[in-house]
């Protein structure tokens, strides 16, 4: 029986990679499941999104900035690390970007 569970969550996860292309599954699945539990605020998030090489990673930071708020920092010369109150849907806006390569990270209950 576990055999035939683990096939499925494999396919599971799969499908959400194919759905959601440049977020990692499990960055998903924490979101929708603290997105379910506590519905009166949006969950912690703090995810890492990694850019195409040669990237304006000071524009790029300016304009995630701008428009949700989020406090951001500089990991190397590709990626950004974005901290803040987080959906799955405004993390799968941030993936829209054509310059974005794959975002991955955590989200938690916390709100801090």
């Amino acid at each position: 029986m576990s055999q035939l569970i683990e096939a499925e969550y494999d396919k599971f996860l799969r499908d959400v990679q194919n759905k959601l292309q440049k977020i990692e599954p499990e960055l998903a699945m924490q979101a929708m499941y603290y997105e379910r539990k506590f519905t009166d605020v949006d969950p912690h998030g703090e995810i890492v999104v990694q850019y195409n090489e040669g990237i304006d990673l000071d524009k790029k930071r300016f304009t995630l900035g701008q428009k949700y708020g989020y406090e951001i920092a500089m990991e190397d010369h590709s990626m950004l690390r974005i901290v803040g109150l987080m959906t799955l849907g405004i993390i799968y806006d941030i993936s829209k970007d054509a310059d974005v390569k794959m975002i991955s990270g955590t989200v938690s209950c916390a709100s801090y």
